[in-house]
């Protein structure tokens, strides 16, 4: 059988390849980046979004408890690896899927799709795609990624702290972000809070 390793470079190869095209594009799209040949020949200048808010408190805590996770699942698979089985395609599957969702979420929200928790000046509230469903889809995809990457990896203690430190830590940040979102957009917000979950149609 296909080692699972195998695989798995293959689909996240994929993501990162079909991301680094949305980011380009959206750079193209919103001329992020203006090339000066008048006065500067050859120069670029970046033209970033104007920031009316930002949260910096949950932003190392969640990329923490991100690389924790990320570094004890791959340990435990470089020091304990077994015989692949059913259990670890299946968390093959989940990342895949995983990769879908992130790139549906990115496709959709374009430049507003950042690491850090901020609100932009000309920031529009994003309704449309998965964001009909759950108000954070990304968050969904990445919690996928790290389940399907601790059970595609036999990583029991990899999956052990991702309940202990990462599921805390996004809903720290979930909380933080969703603050600056009701600071915005106030009573729209609210009613989309009413209409949608967070992270699970229906349940969460």
């Amino acid at each position: 059988m296909v080692n699972i390793l195998y695989i798995l470079i293959g689909v996240i190869i994929a993501w990162f390849a079909v991301d680094f095209v949305l980011l380009s594009w959206d750079i193209h799209k919103n001329k992020l980046f203006q090339i000066h040949f008048k006065y500067q020949p050859n120069t670029i200048k970046l033209k970033l979004p104007k920031i009316e808010a930002r949260e910096k408190e949950s932003f190392w805590f969640f990329m923490v408890a991100l690389i924790l996770c990320l570094g004890l699942i791959i340990a435990e698979y470089l020091m304990f690896s077994t015989e692949t089985g059913f259990v670890n395609y299946v968390g093959a599957v989940i990342v895949f899927f995983a990769g879908l969702i992130r790139i549906w979420s990115r496709s959709v929200l374009h430049e507003y799709f950042t690491l850090k928790v901020l609100i932009q000046k000309k920031h529009k509230l994003i309704r449309s795609g998965p964001y009909n469903f759950i108000r954070h889809p990304g968050y969904l995809s990445l919690t996928l990624f790290l389940i399907g990457l601790g059970l595609a990896f036999s990583s029991k203690f990899g999956l052990g702290l991702l309940l202990l430190l990462f599921i805390p830590a996004l809903v720290y940040r979930i909380a933080k972000e969703e603050e600056l979102m009701l600071a915005k957009f106030g009573k729209d917000y609210i009613y989309y809070m009413n209409s949608t979950k967070k992270l699970i149609p229906y349940i969460y």
